[in-house]
């Protein structure tokens, strides 16, 4: 059943990949949804998603996006652990002690994994928020308060003044 899951989900990718190469960039997005909602183990079609948000300049989509994707792929690959320790109970049990001893398993029991597509993910989606926070908003010359040039009284002007240069040009006066 997997297998199939997986067969589905590569050819619902190839569909979207040649939509999005037409141009048709939501009938894409669609596709590559459906690819993984078969397979949420299917990082090409999540990645492309991804690409396609960030093409459209949609941050907050690709954010949602990316938290979505974590959530599913680490659904997935917990659950598939928790399958082999059950299907595998004997073995899972005589290693224990000695993947504890080495610092490989989680305060909650599970293998530690080194998943580097989620942490790719994970900091593009730091990097994300950050810049959504500290976006700063256009403003239209519309929008622009007129700013009006305050005159200073107490500063001298540049330029000296006629009776100024008279009395420089006197000096005994």
């Amino acid at each position: 059943m997997v297998k199939t899951k997986s067969i589905k989900s590569k050819t619902q990718f190839e569909t979207a990949l040649a939509l999005e190469k037409s141009g048709d960039h939501s009938a894409a997005l669609k596709r590559y949804e459906q690819a993984v909602s078969t397979d949420p183990t299917n990082t090409a079609a999540w990645n492309r998603q991804m690409i396609l948000f960030r093409r459209l300049k949609t941050k907050q989509q690709e954010a949602q996006l990316i938290k979505k994707a974590i959530v599913a792929y680490q659904k997935v690959v917990d659950t598939h652990m928790q399958e082999w320790i059950n299907a595998n109970k004997d073995k899972a049990d005589h290693t224990r002690e000695l993947a504890t001893m080495l610092g490989q398993l989680e305060p909650n029991g599970m293998p530690k994994r080194d998943h580097h597509i989620l942490e790719r993910w994970q900091t593009r989606l730091y990097l994300l928020e950050y810049r959504l926070k500290n976006a700063k908003k256009k403003i239209t010359p519309a929008q622009k308060p007129i700013e009006k040039k305050k005159i200073n009284k107490s500063q001298p002007s540049a330029k000296p003044s006629k009776n100024k240069r008279q009395r420089n040009k006197n000096p005994t006066t």
